[in-house]
């Protein structure tokens, strides 16, 4: 299941959706740049990474997400600079900041613990759904968020499973996405 949602493949679908939400056809394809270069961009440096041997695939040793990161974060800023600087719509910009706030602070616990950025991205795409959605009656609400909570959930559980992660990293990676994405979405949207 980690394998559906890894986090360059929430990048690739959430923004073209969110675009379209926010703006019509043209928002789709402002969502269309920022899956580019929020999504694929990241998955062939790290794919390319892991073929050329820098790094595993997977990133699933902690030292070797200290080896990829600083690459990742320079593609990811790149990203940034384009959807604020050209004008994309503010909840497409608001989703590619959230979620390299997400990656940022997951580095820096990286730095010390190994984190599961598949629970925090996960658990941020989630938040971006619900806030973005705001989905009416309030049956409505509690069904997305039902839902959308229980892909976090399986996500890292089969992050445990898959013994990737512990229980603590998967909790830990989902309250900070969750926190820190859904904070920083909001606030810029």
């Amino acid at each position: 299941m980690s394998g559906v949602f890894e986090p360059e493949h929430w990048m690739m679908v959430l923004p073209p959706y969110l675009g379209w939400r926010a703006a019509g056809r043209g928002g789709v394809w402002w969502g269309l740049v920022a899956a580019v270069l929020a999504g694929v961009v990241p998955a062939v440096f790290l794919a390319l990474g892991a073929r050329r041997g820098w790094w595993g695939r997977g990133l699933r040793v902690r030292r070797e997400r200290l080896v990829a990161v600083p690459g990742l974060l320079l593609v990811l800023a790149v990203a940034l600079g384009v959807v604020h600087g050209a004008g994309a719509p503010r909840e497409v910009a608001a989703l590619v900041t959230a979620m390299v706030a997400v990656v940022v602070a997951g580095a820096a616990v990286t730095g010390v613990w190994k984190v599961s950025a598949h629970a925090a991205v996960s658990a941020a795409a989630a938040a971006a759904l619900v806030i973005a959605c705001r989905p009416r009656p309030v049956g409505a609400t509690v069904l997305l968020v039902a839902a959308l909570g229980a892909v976090v959930v399986v996500v890292a559980w089969s992050r445990v499973r898959l013994e990737c992660h512990t229980r603590a990293q998967v909790v830990v990676g989902a309250v900070l996405g969750l926190a820190l994405g859904g904070t920083v979405f909001a606030g810029l949207r």
